[in-house]
């Protein structure tokens, strides 16, 4: 077991987060900590059966002896998820082996990493998003080396490095009111470098932030 405040060895991690996942994922009841009072907030009602199939990446890696993953800010555009912080992913193309793959050809176009330099550890508990009809599956995984990010200059704003000790601080959880579509949203939210990550992306986060806690890898 790694001291939780120094990351020495990002290969002894990932096998006490291996082993940790093996225990049983802790699922809804872990992403319910973070979800929005109104979910579908979309004045045009989906369909969870005409679902689209959709992947995302928590990518570990190692910086000195911290841990980071990359999270991203959305370019401005019209669509659902325009302008908001979250994981590197997208939709499932017929192309693609699986949902692994999609994940990391996503990540691929979105930060200009390396795919073969992306080892994959396993799936955590997936997520429907009703505003946009995606089941996201989340992935983790975890980059060899320190990755030269280049950001797609038309689907990604911002590419933030997010250490894992800080994000999940207890000063770093707080709750707002969000108006959208005329509906009224309690919404919880991490505060990511005076970035607000709320909505399906937290709740992906939150099952984590659990794992983490339970492995002890994180305080």
């Amino acid at each position: 077991m790694i001291h939780p405040n120094s990351i020495n060895n990002i290969e002894q991690f990932v096998e006490d987060f291996i082993k940790e996942i093996q225990n049983g994922l802790p699922g809804s009841r872990a992403q319910q900590k973070m979800s929005p009072s109104i979910r579908n907030h979309s004045n045009k009602k989906n369909d969870p059966n005409l679902a689209r199939d959709s992947s995302v990446l928590i990518l570990f890696y190692q910086k000195g002896d911290k841990l980071y993953f990359p999270l991203i800010k959305r370019s401005n555009g019209d669509h659902n998820h325009s302008g908001q912080i979250s994981l590197p992913g997208g939709k499932y193309e017929l192309s693609d082996k699986n949902l692994v793959n999609t994940a990391i050809r996503e990540t691929e176009e979105e930060l200009g990493l390396c795919g073969d330099k992306i080892h994959i550890i396993g799936p955590i508990t997936g997520l429907y998003i009703p505003i946009s009809n995606f089941q996201v599956q989340p992935i983790v995984g975890y980059y060899e080396g320190l990755p030269q990010f280049k950001a797609d200059n038309f689907e990604v704003h911002q590419i933030i490095e997010t250490d894992i000790q800080e994000l999940f601080r207890n000063d770093n959880k707080h709750e707002e009111i969000i108006h959208k579509n005329g509906f009224e949203i309690k919404a919880p939210y991490y505060e990511v470098k005076g970035h607000k990550l709320w909505g399906a992306t937290a709740m992906i986060i939150s099952e984590l932030e659990e794992l983490l806690k339970r492995a002890n890898l994180i305080e």
